[in-house]
């Protein structure tokens, strides 16, 4: 797999950190276990990061995934910080089709930025 999951009891935010090369398969088994581990905290706060990952979705691949994660029962509920690099967010089209689809995002460059956002809910 080419993401880690994790639970942080202080802040009770999941953290998904993805590197490398990472395919829809991977991102469909992240969010499925996101929703399945998590899904009943309310509110469900969520940092995705994607400063280490090559995400190989086509265009196509990466608005489904956006829709997948706001519509999915156990994630579409939840507020989600995603953690970019200042060069580049591999991110972008996934993060436009969530939003389109009603799914609380945000971008970010700092992990603390991120963190903040999503505690001031």
């Amino acid at each position: 797999m080419s993401f880690q999951i994790r639970f942080l009891p202080d802040t009770r935010i999941v953290s998904v950190v993805f590197f490398g090369p990472v395919d829809l398969e991977q991102k469909l088994a992240s969010a499925g276990q996101v929703g399945e581990k998590y899904g009943h905290l309310h509110p469900l706060r969520v940092l995705v990061d994607v400063r280490q990952a090559e995400i190989n979705l086509t265009l196509e691949e990466r608005k489904l995934f956006g829709r997948f994660v706001a519509e999915q029962t156990g994630t579409s509920h939840g507020r989600v910080a995603v953690l970019h690099s200042l060069e580049r967010n591999p991110n972008h089209t996934i993060d436009q089709a969530a939003l389109a689809a009603g799914l609380k995002l945000s971008e970010f460059l700092t992990e603390r930025a991120a963190e903040e956002w999503l505690l001031s809910s």
